[in-house]
């Protein structure tokens, strides 16, 4: 190595576009990232009704199941044929659609309420990908 090289400048580090709010020390989450790298399968879910239906569902799990002080026991209430995600997803579809609809709603209910009721050892990080993934990954009636 020459003399020259040791004195050479270093090149200047490529700036990285950050999110408002974050200083240069503070990283989000592997989870926010995941999640915000997928906002745009989520937005542009079709039809319009399931990207409603999926966004509505997402935002269920972090009211009723990312809080620490939420009881799963109460969440799990929340999906029975009539509970309140039932409710919530079932106001969202046009009424001339509803029957359409039905069917998808079930599976997006059923499947988290499989999912809130594995053993506690395999709530982790993965486990809550795959709460948000349930409802992109039901398919609609006749789809």
């Amino acid at each position: 190595m020459s003399p020259r090289t040791l004195t050479a400048p270093m090149p200047e580090p490529r700036r990285t576009r950050r999110s408002p709010g974050l200083s240069p020390t503070t990283r989000p989450g592997s989870l926010p990232t995941w999640y915000l790298g997928l906002v745009p399968y989520w937005m542009n879910a079709k039809p319009g009704v399931k990207c409603r239906l999926l966004l509505r569902t997402h935002e269920w799990i972090i009211d009723r199941v990312l809080p620490p002080e939420v009881s799963l026991d109460t969440a799990i209430a929340d999906l029975g044929p009539d509970g309140e995600l039932t409710r919530a997803l079932t106001a969202l579809v046009p009424a001339d659609d509803a029957a359409e609809w039905r069917h998808f709603i079930d599976v997006v209910v059923a499947n988290l309420r499989h999912a809130l009721q594995l053993p506690v050892t395999r709530r982790n990080e993965a486990w809550v990908r795959w709460l948000f993934l349930i409802p992109y990954s039901a398919a609609p009636a006749g789809a």
